[in-house]
């Protein structure tokens, strides 16, 4: 059985129990029941001749969200083709009005269908019977209506061409394993302290997986790496791409994220990279409103960075106004960022 080693902060996936699965590639897949359809027709049968992706996800699951640009490219580019179902379930911190007030802000974006469900009945059908225990995870039905894929969804790219055209085997499924593997590797030279490693560990795996080069959880090391090395020209130019697609894609997340490695202790206060943050930042909230904690602190840290203290202040006041009812942790976190605004002289 397939294991992950990725670390579950960058990619929020767990690896599966070591127990016997009891739904695995091959068996005919379960059914879907949900409580709403928040976007797109109700799939109440998986119809022949037609693939479908199941994908599990929560709001509070931030790998999740960042997956979901991806997953909306790749809907288009399989229209006539394959289905795409974004899945939620109800927990404790994952009801139905969460779920409906991300689906209607970024659904018509994305363009796939998404569904929730107030009880875990689809959820324990597809993931408990299949020993998963993370989130994001899909599940590729194939035009037979059986299982072709269960796993992380950075690797459609490689899994829907051959399911498409009936030529995914189960060599196929093993070779996601040898992915997976180099994938894994990539992710420990994060770690090294030598930013090359992960330069070159990287380049090599897209060389090698040229359908897996836009791997959305390598944009900020391959940033944060390239600052390291000093190599700020090519830093600034993955940034300008980065902020160029994020606005394309109305991707606030992935502007925000630029916007944050701008102007990381790395930029070193380079004037041109504390612009592009406050581009990126403010591309974000053009997407996103002003209501969105994420949005405006990014937009105070990014005025800060570029010596404007007052517009720092102002937009420091609203995030803290904006999580007033918010988790006493993240009150506290947001109230910590925002003191170092408080200096009067500007």
């Amino acid at each position: 059985m397939r294991t992950l080693l990725l670390t579950a902060a960058l990619v929020g996936f767990v690896a599966p129990a070591a127990a016997q699965e009891k739904l695995k590639v091959g068996d005919k897949a379960p059914p879907v029941k949900a409580t709403k359809w928040l976007q797109g027709k109700e799939v109440s049968a998986f119809a022949e001749g037609k693939a479908y992706v199941m994908e599990f996800w929560a709001t509070w699951c931030g790998p999740c969200i960042v997956m979901m640009p991806h997953m909306g490219e790749l809907q288009k580019q399989y229209a006539k083709d394959v289905v795409f179902i974004g899945f939620s379930a109800k927990d404790p911190n994952n009801s139905l009005e969460k779920v409906q007030a991300l689906v209607e802000k970024r659904g018509p974006k994305l363009g796939y269908t998404f569904a929730y469900a107030d009880d875990r009945e689809t959820y324990d059908a597809w993931m408990k019977a299949a020993q998963r225990n993370g989130i994001p995870c899909c599940f590729v039905v194939d035009t037979a209506g059986k299982i072709a894929y269960i796993g992380h969804p950075m690797y459609l790219d490689v899994v829907l061409p051959k399911v498409v055209a009936g030529k995914w085997t189960a060599a196929d499924n093993d070779g996601i394993d040898a992915i997976e593997k180099d994938v894994n590797g990539v992710f420990q030279a994060t770690r090294d302290p030598d930013p090359e490693v992960f330069l070159t560990k990287l380049a090599e795996f897209e060389k090698k997986n040229p359908l897996l080069a836009g791997i959305p959880y390598f944009n900020g090391p391959r940033v944060s790496s390239l600052l390291k090395a000093k190599k700020t020209d090519e830093a600034k130019k993955a940034i300008e791409g980065l902020i160029a697609k994020g606005t394309k894609t109305e991707d606030h997340t992935l502007l925000l994220m630029a916007s944050n490695v701008a102007r990381s202790p790395l930029a070193n206060g380079d004037k041109a990279l504390l612009a592009l943050s406050m581009k990126a930042a403010e591309g974000a909230l053009k997407i996103a409103g002003d209501k969105e904690w994420q949005v405006t602190l990014a937009l105070a840290e990014a005025h800060f960075a570029n010596g404007d203290k007052a517009k720092a202040r102002e937009f420091g006041a609203k995030t803290v106004a904006l999580t007033e009812k918010e988790s006493a942790g993240l009150k506290q976190f947001v109230e910590n960022q925002v003191k170092k605004f408080e200096d009067k002289k500007d």
